[in-house]
């Protein structure tokens, strides 16, 4: 049997740990929304889901004519190619289009080059609604209801499962203000999600930001550089 499949077994596995197995004094709909927090936060904190997306561009994806906001499943970029139509494209940034091509944000066509500004990737030409992007990624778990397992099933992350139980109890006792519970199960959510970053070698590097600190760090896994570039 794979431990903590559903929100229901988590749900029973917090209600043990705080001694009462059916709804009193939390109530049935506020366990399970801190078990999904706490889900939602360790995604966040470790980065563990990690993902080639290929995506199809949706109208209202396009800011800037250029520009591509993520889909709601994203929280970071990650390292790695990116694919526009199957055709690779190169890192660059803004000011380095600016310098060599004062026409760039005019120009059609496939894109050769990708850029970062804030979240969002941007392209040395104009993109377009229905075109393909492939990429990697660090995504969001989806929630889990009914049989939808924690993590996205992903069986890695089956011994981690237990950090949301914890994270849950944790709220459950802040809510009746016992300070002394509440933290003992804060500092076990905390200490496993060191643990959990340390096993996996997840983020050791710190380039899997949202806004990665150098927006050309994929450059290191790339064999080729433009020189004009």
């Amino acid at each position: 049997m794979v431990m903590y499949a559903t929100i229901a077994t988590m749900e029973t596995a917090v209600r043990s740990l705080i001694n009462e197995t059916t709804a009193s004094f939390w109530t049935a709909t506020e366990i399970p929304l801190w078990l999904k927090e706490g889900l939602e936060d360790i995604a966040h904190e470790t980065h563990c889901l990690r993902t080639y997306k290929t995506y199809t561009i949706l109208a209202n994806d396009i800011f800037d004519e250029r520009e591509l906001r993520m889909p709601d499943d994203f929280i970071a970029i990650d390292e790695g190619k990116i694919y526009y139509n199957d055709i690779v494209c190169y890192p660059t940034t803004q000011s380095r289009l600016a310098n060599y091509d004062n026409d760039w944000r005019s120009r059609t066509g496939t894109p050769a080059h990708y850029y970062i500004r804030g979240d969002m990737y941007g392209f040395d030409r104009k993109i377009s609604a229905g075109d393909t992007i492939k990429f990697y990624m660090i995504e969001r778990a989806a929630e889990i209801s009914g049989s939808v397992a924690p993590f996205n099933g992903d069986y890695r992350l089956i011994n981690f499962r237990k950090l949301a139980i914890w994270y849950a109890v944790s709220q459950c006792w802040d809510k009746k203000n016992e300070d002394k519970k509440a933290t003992k199960y804060e500092n076990k959510y905390l200490n496993g999600l060191e643990r959990m970053k340390l096993l996996l070698g997840i983020d050791l590097d710190g380039v899997s930001a949202i806004v990665p600190e150098e927006s050309l760090s994929h450059i290191s896994v790339e064999e080729k550089w433009p020189d004009w570039l």
